[in-house]
């Protein structure tokens, strides 16, 4: 294999490593966020309007973080969009809150006449927060009529009404639909801490902490590609010599430098995910002969690292 090709292959391997560790910290980090149900919710969006209701026809808006890192994440590369939505919503002090969909058409008739607010666009990465101090930028909707009290109404697929938290699920369909979110009897003022969010695919987890280990192994074989052979081969010392630092015959230092830096994967494990550079290391050091003692620390992390999943496993059908 030429120098050229070899350069080629491990520029690739980095690539495709980096890719899955994003992916994977990605997947690690929308499993951590999930609710109960198994729902990732975007962090509360106050609203706080004069007009009788807060409306938008943005069905992707629904989704939540879906809708703003969908396009970042390779997690969402390979993995189906999520239909399945979920608005959760609390009004301020003694309000009644009501939250339904209906079709655009319905919701435009019904409001016909009424001041409400449109939600634009919505602040997915905290932009419009820094420069205009708000998550949500509206467009109003002049209007003088009173509207009949939004529960009274037969055009919604789905709503909640109450007080207290209320949370209104509900699974995307084909065609044009609309978030409404009032006061339960109609009246100005909309103040309302909401979140929203879609159901993450099942078994995250696994996937991202796989995802996570491949693409070390795939970056660290990249970039052992890349560099010239002789900044990968051993120390001067090398395994068959014997170290100046020795135990009963037995070297005590790590001989190579992938032992060295197996080492301190070891030493970082407190650090996330570092100590998944240990057992890669540590395999590339024994290959090339190293034996010494303090590999043991290493080699223990991976044990605990390759038992870990089925521990967490074990608690989680025990539980």
């Amino acid at each position: 294999m030429t120098r050229r090709i070899k350069v080629g292959f491990g520029v690739g391997l980095v690539l495709v490593g980096l890719v899955l560790v994003w992916n994977g910290f990605a997947s690690l980090a929308i499993e951590g966020d999930q609710d109960d149900g198994g729902y990732v919710l975007t962090d509360s969006l106050a609203i706080e309007q004069s007009s009788r209701a807060v409306v938008t026809d943005d069905v992707e808006l629904l989704r939540g973080d879906y809708r703003c890192y969908g396009d970042l994440s390779p997690i969402y590369w390979f993995t189906s969009t999520p239909d399945d939505v979920r608005v959760r919503g609390v009004a301020a002090e003694s309000e009644t809150l009501f939250m339904g969909i209906a079709p655009a058409d319905a919701v435009s008739g019904y409001l016909d006449g009424v001041a409400h607010d449109e939600i634009t666009p919505w602040d997915c990465f905290g932009f419009l927060s820094d420069l205009e101090d708000e998550d949500v930028v509206y467009t109003r909707n002049e209007g003088t009529i009173a509207p009949a009290a939004p529960g009274t109404e037969g055009f919604w697929v789905a709503s909640v009404s109450g007080s207290g938290e209320q949370t209104l699920d509900w699974t995307i369909q084909s065609g044009e639909w609309a978030l409404v979110i009032m006061n339960a009897d109609g009246s100005p003022e909309v103040s309302a801490d909401v979140r929203l969010g879609a159901q993450a695919p099942s078994g995250l987890g696994p996937i991202g902490l796989a995802s996570v280990v491949v693409g070390l192994v795939a970056a660290v074989g990249g970039i052992l590609a890349i560099l010239p052979s002789r900044l990968t081969s051993p120390l001067p010392f090398g395994p068959d010599e014997t170290p100046r630092w020795t135990l009963r015959g037995y070297s005590v230092l790590p001989t190579t430098r992938e032992g060295r830096i197996a080492v301190l994967c070891a030493v970082l494990s407190p650090v996330p995910f570092v100590a998944f550079g240990a057992p890669i290391f540590l395999f590339v050091a024994v290959r090339n002969g190293d034996r010494s003692l303090l590999l043991v620390l290493p080699l223990v992390v991976s044990i605990v690292l390759a038992m870990l999943p089925l521990v967490v496993l074990l608690s989680f059908f025990s539980g």
